[in-house]
Order: C-alpha cells, then structure tokens, then sequence
C-alpha cells in the first residue's frame, strides 16, 4: 500500500494550517450566511471540515485499491454526504447544548454541498497529480535498474569475450615444439624432451636428453611461450620443465636450489622460489 501523500509530506503543518484556513472561511460564509453568530458558525465550519479530511483521508486508500471511474465517483458521493450528515448531527447538537434553534439546516445545504464538492474536486485532483508523479517516479526508477542490469550485463559479457580472446591468444601463441637450425640440419624438439632452458646472452641453450643446441631467442620469449603448467622460470637464467624436477633443497642460508631427475643442479632466486611453490603447491 502506496503512503498517504500527507504521511510522505516533510511540511505536514502546512496541510494543518491550509485546514484551518477552510474551517475558518466556511465558518465566515456560514456565518453570512445565517443569523446564527460567529462562534457558532466557526464551530460548524471546524466540525465540517474535520469531516471532510477524515473521510478525504481514507479515500486515497480506497482509490489506490481500484482505479476505475465509477469507484471515484462513489468516493464521492459517499464522502460529501458523511460530511453533510455528520454536519447535519454537529448543528443539532449544539442547538441540544445552547437551548436554541438555529437556520434550519435545509436553508444552508445548497451552500454546503457547494463548498464540499468544491473541496473534493480539489483533493481528487490533488490525488490524481499526486498518482501520477508516484507511477511516473516508479517508472524511472524501474527504467534506471533495467539500464543497470544492461550494463552490468554488457560489462559481463565484455569481459568474457575479452577473457575468451585471451585464452585463445594463449592457445595459439603457446608453443608445442621448438625448431633449432644447426647449419644444414634442422632439429625439432619436443616440449616433452625439454628439461630446462639456460641463458647464454643474446642466446639461450636448450637442454634435452639427447644433448644441448643454441636458439637466437630471448629468455622472455620462452617464458611467454611455453605452457605455464609445464615449465616455470627458476631464475632470471634458467626455465625449468615442471615434471623434471627431483627435489627442492636448501642451500646456504636464505636460498635453494633444484635438483632435476638428472642429478642437474640449478639455482634458485627467490622470486623464482615463489613461483615454484604456487606451481607444485607447496
């Protein structure tokens, strides 16, 4: 249920001063109306008015339930004419407590019905602008979180495409064998035959079982090209192939090295000893 528009008002004095205002000047019309007195005809206008907001009140809960025409037009009716019996009730119980007889109440109605239609055509107008801006807002508010959601989606499906594109760069940028060219003959090599890789300079020396031949290639190179899961870089100089490792020992005080299925012993730094222990998880 949508809040009253005078529960969510910050300025509710406001709504109690605009009342007073109407009880006072239906009280003033009243009372040139008839011969009844000031203080009476004030008291009648309060009475009046306080009718009316009670039954004007309930009313938008009403109408926020159905919104059909003829609901509206009930509301109505039945609110003018609780504020006119109710007033018709409040005038005889004054006459019951001063002892007096005032203007018959027929006489005033054609004033009475007047003024609180007039009243209700306001409120319901009031309500009406008062739905619109709530359902427009609502809008707004839905419009932005489908513009979010679409985002976030599109941010989402950005960065698995990009994460796609990646993995397929890796895939084909991976190398899954080395070819080195020594003067006529040219050597393929396996990634499996490869134990590890040394820097020599502007070179690097492929070890395998078989023996050690020299690429004009950088050690970056290789450490971008080969299969991360495979093969690690030890040292700023050597490439180590994951599965060819023996055993990982301490050597002096803050620094290991690695012995290879070989009996090869290699050095470690400790960037590389980092690197070793997220890889065989350690």
């Amino acid at each position: 249920m949508d809040t009253h528009p005078i529960q969510a008002s910050p300025q509710r004095w406001i709504v109690a001063l605009g009342l007073l205002l109407v009880a006072g000047v239906q009280g003033l019309f009243l009372w040139g109306y008839t011969d009844d007195g000031i203080w009476v005809s004030l008291l009648d206008g309060m009475a009046a008015t306080l009718l009316f907001a009670l039954s004007a009140y309930w009313a938008w809960y009403v109408l926020g339930f159905v919104h059909i025409s003829i609901t509206t037009l009930f509301i109505t009716i039945l609110g003018i004419s609780c504020t006119l019996v109710g007033s018709f009730f409040i005038r005889w119980i004054l006459e019951f407590i001063n002892h007096a007889v005032y203007t018959p109440f027929i006489l005033t109605l054609p004033f009475r019905l007047c003024y609180v239609a007039l009243l209700w055509s306001i409120i319901l107008l009031w309500y009406r602008l008062q739905s619109a801006a709530g359902e427009r807002e609502e809008m707004e508010n839905q419009l932005v979180t489908m513009q979010e959601t679409w985002m976030e989606d599109r941010r989402k499906a950005e960065a698995s495409r990009k994460k796609e594109e990646e993995a397929g760069a890796d895939a084909e940028d991976c190398l899954d064998r080395i070819t080195v060219k020594d003067g006529t003959k040219i050597h393929l090599i396996e990634l499996a035959d490869l134990l590890y890789i040394q820097s020599c300079g502007d070179y690097v020396t492929l070890i395998t079982p078989e023996g050690e031949y020299i690429k004009e290639q950088t050690m970056k190179y290789f450490e971008t090209h080969l299969p991360g899961s495979d093969f690690v870089r030890i040292h700023r100089s050597a490439i180590v192939q994951v599965k060819q490792i023996s055993r990982l020992e301490l050597f002096g005080k803050e620094s290991y090295q690695l012995i290879l299925k070989n009996g090869r012993k290699l050095k470690v730094s400790n960037s590389g000893y980092r690197l070793l222990k997220e890889r065989l998880n350690l």
